[in-house]
């Protein structure tokens, strides 16, 4: 049941202590909300994205999956927002943008996980073989989208690469969402997350 505090209960939650494993926990359930949600649009995948951003681990493996996930959901984000910029000028911009952002985060994150894992002495890669090859698969999907229907099939079958676009999006969502959940799950099995959250239970029961 809602009430009037529980807007400010949860933005202490965002903001305050233990605000990390909050945000670790919000993503996934975000996530499910905008896959379970009814006629949503493809920007409900922007706010999980700023949590995901927030969220960055210190440690080496939290680091490595982190990046992984921030690569993967960013992509499939970024890419379903597009069929809204379908005017011809707009195309230029609104291809390089992305891909930009992209080069750019991934040389910055390939760096935090390097670094990472250097301290004890790991080495990771960015992302597993098959998630490079989703990642590549982007490209004949705008070659599709842009290029062979516009040309071959228009006006026939108009709806197709907007189906095309949103199933190959959904299939990146889907395998974020359970990248979320580990993430949330690995995050949780820290020393010092289960330290501090016995520290909190120990100071919860004491009497008053």
């Amino acid at each position: 049941r809602w009430s009037p505090s529980a807007g400010p209960r949860s933005l202490a939650s965002l903001l305050g202590r233990g605000a990390s494993m909050t945000r670790r926990a919000t993503l996934p359930r975000r996530l499910v909300a905008f896959l379970a949600g009814w006629h949503v649009h493809e920007k409900a995948l922007l706010p999980p994205l700023l949590l995901l951003a927030a969220a960055a681990p210190d440690d080496a493996a939290g680091a490595a999956l982190h990046a992984r996930l921030l690569l993967l959901l960013s992509a499939s984000a970024h890419y379903a927002q597009l069929p809204l910029l379908h005017q011809p000028a707009e195309y230029p911009l609104s291809r390089a943008l992305p891909l930009l952002y992209h080069l750019v985060a991934s040389d910055a994150l390939r760096g935090r996980v390097a670094a990472a894992g250097a301290e004890r002495g790991e080495e990771a890669p960015l992302l597993r073989l098959h998630e490079w090859a989703y990642l590549a698969g982007f490209v004949p999907l705008e070659l599709f989208v842009s290029v062979v229907h516009p040309h071959l099939l228009s006006p026939r079958l108009p709806f197709l690469p907007l189906l095309a676009t949103s199933v190959y999006c959904a299939v990146g969502v889907h395998y974020c969402t359970g990248l979320a959940y580990a993430f949330w799950a690995q995050q949780r099995q820290r020393p010092d997350i289960v330290e501090e959250g016995g520290r909190r239970g120990q100071g919860a029961a004491k009497p008053d």
